[in-house]
This record gives C-alpha cells, structure tokens and sequence, in this order.
C-alpha cells in the first residue's frame, strides 16, 4: 500500500512540474523588424517652445538645431536588443520673458537595451519614454514648454 501510494504521489509530482518546452520562446520582434529598426540615428530636430534666438541672427528658432552648432546626438540600435546614445548635455537658465540661455554642456553617453512595445522603441534607461517609430524617423515627444523640450527628431543614416 505504502508503494502505490509513494507511486501515485510521484506521477502527480511529474505531472505538475512538468511544462511546455519554453528553450526556443518565439521572438518579440520579428527578423523583418529588427533589419528595418536596427542602425544609426542622428538628431535631425530639437523643438522648444518658446522659441529661441541663441546665435543672435534676429530670427527666433523652435528647433535648437538650427541656434546651436554645437548640438548633437545619435542613438544606435543594435540587431541583439542593445543601444548605445551618445547626446550634447544643455544648460538652460531662464532669463526674462520666456528667454533663456542655452548652451552644450558636455557629451553623455547611454548603454542598454531597448524593445518594441506597442508600436514604440523604449530604451532601458528611458523608461519613462517611448520614441515613436515613423518609417526611419524616431521621434520622442514631451511636449513641454522650455526648460523641457517638445520633441527631439532623429532619422536614420
């Protein structure tokens, strides 16, 4: 009796301990994606509101890019989920009558991993933002006013 029921106990044991072969999970982001997301990105636009005359041509900017030579910044994707981000640090102080100075601070660069998640790139060290992906055009988009940004544009080289 004692053996039929040692007997028992291990087959229910087997049988709940047992599970689907899960050494191959299928991939999130399928081999078509990764070829069309992979690469190098550079900024292409950084909006501000309100806009700004940094290089003092009288012509007020929303795009940093064109009031700053000295802004830049690319992110790489990589095909095995890894990223690197290399971007120009600002200094923004305000000034007086939605004015400030702006100028690049220092280089800073990011490692870590990003994914696909609902149509958006989330880089590790981002999490609280999501780039949207438009063909070769990522976008991240705050929307806020100066000190923040409103959105940085990159496109793939």
């Amino acid at each position: 009796m004692k053996n039929k029921s040692f007997f028992t106990v291990l087959v229910l044991v087997l049988l709940f301990s047992c599970s689907k072969d899960s050494s191959n999970p299928e991939p999130k982001i399928s081999q078509d994606q990764l070829d069309a997301i992979t690469g190098l990105y550079n900024l292409s636009e950084y909006n501000v509101s309100p806009a700004q005359d940094l290089n003092n041509d009288d012509v007020l900017s929303q795009d940093l890019m064109a009031e700053l030579d000295c802004l830049s910044a690319s992110i790489i994707l990589r095909e095995d989920l890894s990223y690197s981000k290399f971007a120009m640090q600002l200094n923004i102080s305000p000034i007086t009558n939605d004015q400030y100075a702006i100028s690049c601070s220092f280089n800073q660069s990011t490692t870590g991993s990003w994914d696909l998640v609902n149509g958006q790139i989330v880089l590790s060290e981002e999490t609280e933002n999501s780039y949207s992906l438009d063909g070769s055009v990522l976008t991240l988009s705050q929307g806020k006013t100066l000190p923040d940004f409103q959105s940085q544009v990159f496109v793939k080289q």
